[in-house]
């Protein structure tokens, strides 16, 4: 178990525990530790840096599987949930949840109220029906398998982006709110990522990890834009792909630019680096990240024609690209880029969803944190270690929702960069701001994970606030009414400051 270096006079460690002891929910668990953790759970850190763990001790309901990203409805006043499949702690017959297995996966939507709570969730495309015989196919070709990327367009519809084995071809559907719509298919072995929908109609997703056997270009991750086409407009939908036509992208409307591609050079860059590419702090190179996931663009100008387009890579150690692109009145111009510096917060790890705030910031999402396990952690962050050129790093840095933005005072060319350490550690897929830019609903990937919330002190600033987590009641329909207990209230300052006092053993 990790000891702690005693702070400064001013910012002591007792001082700290005091604080954040204060605004701990009064009768609060605080003595379970059977997890085998680094951090036990009576530390007053417990709740965000242990979050999934520390909530399931609160009675949080820690038992959904594979929740993927969230997605915002201004017009239908909702919030969805993509569950990439139901198994396991959902399916088992044991806990708060027993729901009939779907290996096919269900979008959850849950409706807001004035305060921009939702207490209840309820089943709203359920995919299926799952076939083991299909070996092409398993899920129904004509529904959903494995939603994972979810965004609604200015018109209401939900776009949908596998993440899937059980469709030969990973498909971007449009829900209408009554059918599926096949808008575009993405090449053999790849899934669909990067789903996002501006509010003028304008459409990016991205081509993840398709297999190196397609023919060129498509045989490499992809960050692209569709052009000539408006998600507002009418498209006749495609069918699944035959023959060559399940090695390309194929849309139903428009045609598909490719804004980067993996292991190419960024157009510009200072430190002529490519898109993907893994540098340590001794500037070595680690590889090239063949996952680009979340887009995450950030208008500079009123009309949305040119700004910063930042995209995932999801790797270990992980990585964001950052282009300034401009529209031409066809295609989109690629100015310049680069690939964000993470060293000042000792790197960042399988970035996956992402979203943007209502004040214009890029919010990444740190999936998958490394297990701060007694018998495993080193092992856990070794990829992160040679990151840090061998010093030894801790998993403690590394699961949290990262904000990213142009250096608003242009003291430097590079992105201002900030970890927001209040708003939990787990596996982050994305964070959506509501618009009260104080509530925050995430998307926590894994088996056994938790629906988490964040509410900020302060509207348009997500550096301390208080954390919840849900508990579910299952009702006979398939939906569960939410309970949200308050898992503690904290700021990241004081957060990041207890992370640099500790001493691994």
């Amino acid at each position: 178990m990790f000891k702690l270096l005693r702070p400064g006079v001013v910012t002591g460690w007792l001082g700290m525990f005091v604080l954040l002891a204060l605004l701990l929910p009064a009768g609060a668990a605080l003595a379970q530790d059977d997890a085998g953790l680094l951090l036990p759970l009576d530390n007053p850190y417990a709740p965000f840096l242990e979050s999934r763990a520390y909530a399931a001790a609160q009675g949080a309901t820690a038992e959904f599987r594979k929740m993927e990203w969230v997605a915002l409805d201004t017009i239908n006043n909702r919030v969805y949930w993509a569950i990439s499949e139901v198994s396991k702690g959902m399916s088992d017959g044991e806990g708060d949840i027993n729901v009939e297995e779907n290996k096919c996966g269900i979008v959850y939507a849950g409706d807001l109220d004035a305060e921009y709570n939702i207490s209840r969730i309820y089943p709203y495309i359920i995919g299926g029906p799952y076939n083991p015989d299909d070996a092409a196919n398993r899920c129904d070709v004509n529904n959903i398998a494995n939603p994972d990327n979810l965004f609604v367009d200015p018109q209401g519809h939900l776009w949908i982006g596998e993440d899937t084995s059980n469709h030969e071809n990973n498909v971007l559907w449009m829900y209408d709110g009554e059918k599926l719509h096949r808008f575009a298919t993405v090449p053999l072995g790849a899934e669909t990522t990067g789903v996002r929908v501006q509010p003028d109609g304008t459409l990016f997703f991205n081509v993840q990890h398709p297999s190196g056997a397609n023919p060129y270009p498509f045989n490499r991750g992809l960050v692209g834009v569709v052009t000539g086409f408006k998600t507002g407009d009418a498209f006749e939908e495609i069918a699944a792909p035959e023959g060559a036509d399940r090695t390309r992208v194929n849309l139903a409307a428009g045609s598909y630019q490719i804004l980067a591609r993996a292991g190419e050079l960024i157009p510009d860059d200072v430190k002529g680096e490519r898109f993907g590419q893994l540098v340590a702090v001794t500037g070595e190179t680690l590889g090239i990240c063949n996952h680009p996931d979340a887009n995450m663009f950030l208008p500079t100008v009123e009309d949305g024609s040119e700004g910063y387009l930042y995209t995932n890579y999801e790797c270990e150690p992980g990585a964001v690209s950052r282009l300034y692109i401009r529209f031409n009145g066809e295609t989109w111009d690629v100015l310049e880029g680069e690939n964000v510096d993470f060293s000042s917060v000792m790197g960042t790890w399988t970035n996956c969803g992402g979203a943007v705030s209502p004040w214009n910031t890029a919010l990444s999402g740190e999936e998958y944190e490394p297990i701060a396990a007694l018998d495993s952690w080193v092992e856990n962050v070794a990829a992160m270690t040679e990151y840090l050129g061998g010093e030894q790093a801790n998993p403690y840095d590394y699961g949290y929702i990262v904000e990213m933005m142009p250096d608003p005072d242009g003291d430097g060319v590079e992105s201002i960069v900030e970890k927001r350490y209040a708003m939990g550690r787990f596996s982050h897929e994305n964070g959506v701001v509501m618009p009260d830019g104080k509530t925050v609903y995430h998307g926590d990937d894994g088996t056994d994970v938790v629906f988490f919330k964040f509410v900020a002190d302060e509207a348009g600033d997500l550096s301390a606030g208080t954390l919840y987590a849900a508990k579910a009641i299952q009702n006979d329909d398939g939906s569960f009414n939410f309970e949200w207990i308050k898992l503690g209230s904290g700021n990241d300052e004081e957060i990041a400051e207890a992370i640099r006092m500790m001493e691994l053993p």
